[in-house]
């Protein structure tokens, strides 16, 4: 027996931004986690908080990471296992996942595995989050045909994936991640978990990356400064780099605008991020030059290499002031901030 199902209203797009703000700094670049997982809890009718809420409770706005040639691949560079599951975790969210490399003899088991798995939160209305060479949405699946109906988080044009096609991508990497039911949560004590993260982020490095090829938090920017001086890198890519992190300190700056009562030392913490996200407004305005950014004008260059600089020092005072808001917490802790 044959059978179709679409979810047809995961395929629409999300809610319109809340302010003429978000307008500005709405950007249809790389579709994260993020994106697809808030497109399925709006599905789901599991959150009524804008996208840069749950950007911040789940704590993966923080992540800042960077290749030595800031190319794309810098943006998904992460524990997916472990840092999405912690995301949904946060957020009162049980989730089940599965991850591997589509060059192992194995695969086709867990190939088939994940369509199961996948058609089935289909069948319960829950759609899926899928890796297909950027963070994709499974909206549906149509048996006779064989195919699965996907769709980028940021948009509503479906693209059809066949089912031996699942997993194989431009990088041997798969992975699926199925949201399963949702808990209430105490809000204010996971926005102030995840401002904690946000120390652990900037100061640890990912064990799971190769320190000599990638940079983590506070060292990021020191290697994007450095790839901007050497020249070797893809302009584009670069571009898409730099965007994908400044919507990404756009949307912290939005987050803890509204956390002032969670330490009367916040007032710094929201300042220094604002501060932050205005830099990060002005390397936007300079690489949407294309002729010059494109050609490596050495002004253009130039520019952008002293504001990341003064963004770096901006973000590492808006850590301190984070550390100075919840000193007993973080103390507590000891040489193991992330633990909670």
């Amino acid at each position: 027996m044959t059978h179709k199902v679409v979810l047809l209203d995961l395929i629409q797009p999300p809610q319109a931004p809340n302010s003429a703000a978000e307008v500005h700094r709405s950007w249809s670049g790389v579709s994260s986690y993020t994106d697809a997982m808030y497109r399925i809890l709006l599905h789901k009718q599991w959150t009524d908080y804008p996208r840069h809420m749950i950007a911040g409770m789940t704590a993966s706005v923080f992540r800042l990471v960077v290749d030595q040639g800031l190319t794309v691949e810098s943006i998904s560079a992460y524990n997916w296992m472990a840092e999405n599951f912690v995301a949904a975790d946060f957020i009162g969210v049980t989730a089940s996942q599965a991850a591997g490399f589509s060059f192992e003899p194995t695969f086709p088991l867990y190939q088939k595995q994940a369509l199961l798995d996948i058609k089935a939160s289909i069948d319960r209305g829950g759609g899926a989050i899928l890796w297909h060479d950027q963070f994709v949405v499974v909206a549906g699946y149509d048996d006779e045909e064989q195919v699965l109906f996907i769709c980028e988080s940021k948009g509503n044009e479906v693209v059809r994936l066949s089912y031996d096609s699942f997993g194989r991508n431009s990088t041997p990497y798969w992975y699926y991640q199925v949201l399963e039911a949702c808990a209430p949560i105490d809000l204010w004590e996971v926005c102030k978990e995840s401002l904690i993260q946000a120390v652990y982020k900037w100061e640890t490095h990912d064990y799971m990356l190769p320190p000599q090829d990638y940079a983590c938090g506070a060292a990021a920017y020191a290697s994007i400064a450095a790839a901007l001086q050497s020249g070797t890198y893809d302009a584009e890519q670069a571009a898409t780099v730099l965007r994908y992190y400044a919507k990404s300190r756009w949307d912290i700056a939005s987050y803890v605008a509204g956390l002032e009562h969670l330490s009367n030392q916040m007032d710094q913490v929201i300042d220094e991020y604002e501060l932050l996200a205005n830099l990060y407004t002005l390397i936007v305005e300079v690489i949407d030059d294309p002729i010059s950014w494109n050609s490596r004008e050495p002004e253009c260059v130039q520019s952008v290499i002293e504001l990341i600089r003064k963004a770096g020092t901006t973000e590492q005072r808006a850590i301190d002031a984070i550390k100075r808001a919840f000193p007993e917490t973080i103390g507590n802790r000891f040489d193991d901030v992330g633990l909670r």
